[in-house]
């Protein structure tokens, strides 16, 4: 099947993004109908991203009306760049399933990722304070150092020495020193979709989420601007049409792993029914 970027097409693919914003609701209402904890790490994260998702695709499936209309070309910029955040979810989600054998292990690789997010909020900080030095007289350094203790204390698992005056992060390697499950050496260091989707083929014994990172690096050129990507993002409507297709097949395949992580009580049948009425549209594709 070859399917090309026609109104009739369009229309059924519009079709999909609503049944999987539908089905992505069920998945939380049925997620949150058990309570978490510490123990249920896992259904913690994947929620967090199912949210996500839901976000982008609701977003997606507003900007997929009348798509087919090439007076809307330039739709394909947000469409591209919203898909691409939808599937750097699915990245997520699916690298930490293979984790889910190991609590330690598990517990380690999103400390991993809150490094890098406190390795943001420490520049931002410091940017910040700067910005606000322009309008009213603060000590910056002050400043800063009272948002790090305040910080450090929410989360010095983190840190070399939580209570030490200087701003230092324990390393990945030294976060992962638990860990049940070791990571082989190339994959060592901070987390990136690169690593992340090596871990996913080493896993994956379907072959079912490969496609996830071919659709995030064809996306992420609609981001990274070159002279030489001119015609992929002004020209090529029909390769476009069709990563899209392949990439949201790949989202529902990946929300439809996540649902059954997340378990719960009540609309099981519905996600259920929600999802071959998806794959009934995918094969009314022309």
């Amino acid at each position: 099947m070859n399917p090309h970027f026609t109104e009739h097409n369009n229309q059924i693919l519009l079709s999909i993004t609503d049944t999987l914003v539908k089905t992505l609701n069920l998945i939380g209402q049925r997620a949150v109908s058990e309570p978490f904890s510490e123990k249920k790490l896992l259904k913690h994260a994947i929620l967090d991203l199912c949210k996500q998702i839901y976000a982008n695709i609701y977003g997606l499936n507003i900007l997929l009306s009348d798509f087919h209309d090439e007076r809307n070309n330039l739709k394909r910029i947000p469409i591209a760049l919203i898909t691409r955040g939808a599937i750097a979810d699915c990245l997520t989600g699916v690298y930490l399933i293979t984790f889910r054998n190991g609590s330690e292990s598990l517990k380690n690789e999103i400390d991993v990722m809150s490094r890098d997010y406190a390795k943001f909020l420490r520049f931002f900080e410091e940017e910040k304070v700067k910005y606000l030095q322009e309008f009213e007289e603060i000590e910056a350094n002050e400043e800063i150092k009272k948002w790090e203790i305040s910080f450090k204390k929410s989360q010095p698992h983190l840190f070399v020495n939580p209570d030490d005056s200087q701003w230092i992060l324990k390393s990945p390697k030294k976060l992962r020193e638990t860990s049940e499950i070791k990571l082989p050496k190339e994959l060592d260091g901070p987390i990136t979709e690169d690593k992340k989707s090596e871990r996913i083929k080493q896993n994956d014994k379907t072959g079912d989420y490969g496609l996830l990172y071919v659709g995030f690096r064809y996306f992420s050129q609609y981001q990274h601007y070159s002279f030489s990507n001119r015609e992929m993002i002004e020209e090529l409507r029909e390769e476009f049409f069709g990563i899209l297709l392949m990439s949201i097949a790949s989202i529902a395949t990946t929300t439809s792993l996540f649902s059954s992580i997340l378990g719960g009580s009540g609309t099981k049948e519905g996600i259920k029914n929600n999802y071959e009425l998806i794959n009934n549209l995918f094969n009314n594709l022309e």
